[in-house]
């Protein structure tokens, strides 16, 4: 499977986010799913898209 690069930032702002809900800042938390959010366009409609759709509106709900 080939995947852009631009595909991975949706992933690594999602795990960065949720590394900074653990910790507790949850501002940081939110930027980061922010950026996830307007990246997730790069990524396809595939099953590795599916999952990281269904990561970012988790944290979403972690969040709110």
């Amino acid at each position: 499977m080939s995947l852009p690069v631009a595909g991975l930032y949706p992933s690594l702002h999602l795990n960065l986010s949720e590394c900074y809900r653990k910790l507790g800042d949850l501002d940081r938390a939110r930027e980061h799913l922010q950026r996830a959010q307007e990246t997730i366009d790069a990524l396809g409609d595939d099953e590795y898209g599916q999952l990281i759709r269904k990561g970012l509106e988790e944290a979403a709900e972690r969040l709110r």
